[in-house]
């Protein structure tokens, strides 16, 4: 049995945790301080588990608005069937994100060739989070990305 200076430690204990943890909440609740930014890819699985997420947090009264959709394949003029065969899949799930996600600000990410590791390459890479990538315009921009 505790004796009642520990039972008063502990409660005091408790107390401080609940004030710390009822502050992150009411950060993670102010849209001027925190917003969650969704990153997936364009597949059912991720797509599905995508709009859980937002689901959750919506009912938590927490801002989201954004959604990275990564690795996409842009092979309209790719020569490779199995390139044409995974972007017509991912388009499909692209429309379904774009008629789902209409109010969101949605930023679609081109699949590399490699890691990008690297500031330099980080910095080449996040331009695309600003600038919308253009499969014809940004190619150069993809394919300068060096692997480290």
């Amino acid at each position: 049995m505790m004796g009642g200076d520990q039972k008063a430690e502990m409660f005091n204990k408790l107390a401080e945790i609940k004030a710390q943890v009822q502050e992150v909440n009411k950060q993670f609740q102010d849209p001027e301080l925190t917003t969650f930014v969704c990153v997936c890819i364009s597949e059912f699985l991720s797509l599905y588990e995508t709009e859980r997420l937002i689901q959750d947090l919506m009912k938590y009264n927490m801002d989201v608005n954004s959604i990275i959709v990564n690795q996409l394949l842009f092979a309209d003029d790719d020569e490779c069937k199995r390139c044409q065969s995974r972007w017509k899949m991912q388009r499909k799930y692209l429309d379904q994100m774009d008629e789902l996600y209409e109010d969101y600000h949605l930023v679609k990410m081109p699949l590399l060739g490699n890691e990008i590791r690297g500031v330099e390459n980080l910095k080449k890479f996040s331009k695309f989070l600003i600038d919308p990538y253009d499969p014809k315009k940004h190619k150069d921009v993809v394919f300068s990305i060096e692997e480290r």
